[in-house]
C-alpha cells in the first residue's frame, strides 16, 4: 500500500512525489492523462540524473527511487492511502471538485492536503463533507531541493491533521512551520515588499543594477529585480495582484505599474531574452553598486520587517517559525526577527516614518515594530 498519494503530475506534482520516494515512500501520482504522467515521469528522470552525475546516488538507487513512484489516471488508486497532497493549479472550483472526488474514495482517516500557494483552505474544505481532515501543505520549488512545508491550518482542520502533516513533512526531510489560513501564507506574503519596493525605487529612477547590487551587498543572494527576471515578470506580478485583491486593496500590497508595463510588453525576464536585464548572451549586469546601496538595503529590510510584525501580530506564525521560513522558503540570509534585532526597532521604525511622511501610508509601521522600538 501506497503511503503518499499525489494528485497533478506538473512541476510541483512531479517534485512532491520525488521528495516522497527519494524519502523511501511508496507514493501513488495521478492525473488526467498519460501524456501529463509522462512529462511527470521525465521531470522525476532528469532530476534523479543529475543526482547520479553529481555522486548523490548510484544508478541502483535511482531505479529503486523510480521504482516506488507508481503513475495512474485512476482515482481509485488512491483508495487506502492514509494521506494525499492535491497538486493541480490554482482554481478554486477545480480544487473543490479534486477533493469532492477524493472523499469519495480514500478512507474516513485520510488526511487531504492541498498545496496551494494563494487559495483559501477555508475555502477548498467546503468542497467535502468533512472539513477537519482538510490542510494546507505549501510546498517550494524546486520540491526536492528546498526544505520548507507551510503547514496550513483552515478554520476546520483538526489538530490530527495537522500533526500527521507536519510528520509526513519531516519524513521528506523538510521542516513544517505552522501558518494560519491567511493570503500569502508567511513566504509568499513577507516576501512581497522584497519585490515591491525595489520596483517602487525604479519607478522613481534607480537603477536596477544598484537596486541588486544593494541587496546583494546585505547578504541576499540575488537581487529582487534579477530574481523577478529569473521567476518571470508575469509571474510575479500575479502573485502581487493577488495579494493585492484578497488584503482589500491595502496600499502597501499596490503592484508596480512598471511591472505591468512590462508583462503587457512582453519582457518578462530571461524566458522573453530581457527584462531589466538582457539576456541575449549570458546576461549583462552591473557590477559596481551606486553610493546609497545601503540606505536602499535598509528600505527593503524595513518594509520585510514591518510585514513580518503584523504577521505575528495577526497570529499567522511565530517569529521564529516566520524567521524559519523565510530562510528555508526564499533564501534570505536572515529573518526579519533577527534583522530587527541587528539593526534595533528604532532605526526601522525612523526609516518607515521618514518614507511614509513622503510615501503615504503604505509605509505604516506595525504598532507591535512602534512598542518594540519604544522599549528598546
Amino acid at each position: 500500500m501506497a503511503e503518499v498519494g499525489v494528485v497533478g503530475a506538473g512541476t510541483m506534482g512531479a517534485g512532491i512525489a520525488e521528495s516522497a520516494a527519494l524519502a523511501g515512500m511508496s507514493v501513488v501520482m495521478l492525473d488526467v492523462g498519460e501524456d501529463a504522467l509522462a512529462r511527470g515521469r521525465q521531470t522525476i528522470e532528469k532530476d534523479l540524473d543529475r543526482r547520479v552525475k553529481k555522486g548523490r546516488i548510484s544508478e541502483a538507487e535511482r531505479a529503486g527511487i523510480l521504482g516506488r513512484v507508481t503513475p495512474t489516471t485512476s482515482m481509485g488508486d488512491l483508495a487506502g492511502i492514509p494521506l494525499v497532497v492535491e497538486a493541480v493549479v490554482e482554481d478554486m472550483d477545480l480544487k473543490k471538485k479534486v477533493f469532492a472526488d477524493l472523499e469519495g474514495v480514500v478512507g474516513e482517516d485520510a488526511v487531504l492536503a492541498s498545496n496551494t500557494s494563494s487559495l483559501s483552505v477555508a475555502g477548498i474544505a467546503t468542497g467535502v463533507s468533512r472539513p477537519e481532515r482538510v490542510v494546507g501543505m505549501h510546498f517550494f520549488n524546486p520540491v526536492p531541493a528546498m526544505k520548507l512545508v507551510e503547514v496550513v491550518s483552515g478554520p476546520s482542520t483538526s489538530p490530527e491533521a495537522v500533526r500527521r502533516t507536519e510528520e509526513v513533512s519531516e519524513r521528506l526531510g523538510k521542516t513544517p512551520i505552522r501558518v494560519s489560513d491567511t493570503p500569502g501564507f508567511v513566504v509568499n506574503r513577507v516576501a512581497r515588499p522584497f519585490y515591491l519596493e525595489a520596483l517602487r525605487i525604479v519607478e522613481a529612477g534607480g537603477k536596477p543594477g544598484a537596486v541588486d547590487a544593494a541587496l546583494r551587498g546585505a547578504g541576499f543572494r540575488m537581487g529582487p529585480l534579477e530574481l523577478a527576471d529569473l521567476i518571470g515578470m508575469d509571474v510575479n506580478l500575479a502573485v502581487s495582484e493577488s495579494l493585492f485583491e484578497r488584503y482589500y486593496f491595502q496600499p502597501r500590497f499596490r503592484p508596480s505599474f512598471l511591472q505591468r508595463s512590462m508583462v503587457e510588453a512582453g519582457t518578462l525576464g530571461r524566458k522573453s531574452g530581457r527584462g531589466f536585464y538582457d539576456y541575449g548572451g549570458e546576461g549583462q549586469r552591473e557590477a559596481e553598486a551606486e553610493e546609497g546601496d545601503e540606505a536602499i538595503a535598509l528600505r527593503v529590510i524595513s518594509c520585510i520587517v514591518n510585514e513580518a510584525f503584523l504577521a505575528l501580530s495577526e497570529g499567522v506564525a511565530t517569529a521564529e517559525d516566520i524567521d524559519r521560513a523565510m530562510k528555508l522558503g526564499a533564501n534570505y540570509p536572515k529573518g526579519p526577527f533577527e534583522w530587527a534585532e541587528e539593526f534595533g526597532a528604532g532605526a526601522i521604525v525612523r526609516t518607515l516614518d521618514g518614507l511614509r511622511e513622503i510615501h503615504g501610508d503604505a509605509y505604516l509601521a506595525a504598532p507591535s515594530l512602534r512598542e518594540r522600538a519604544a522599549s528598546a
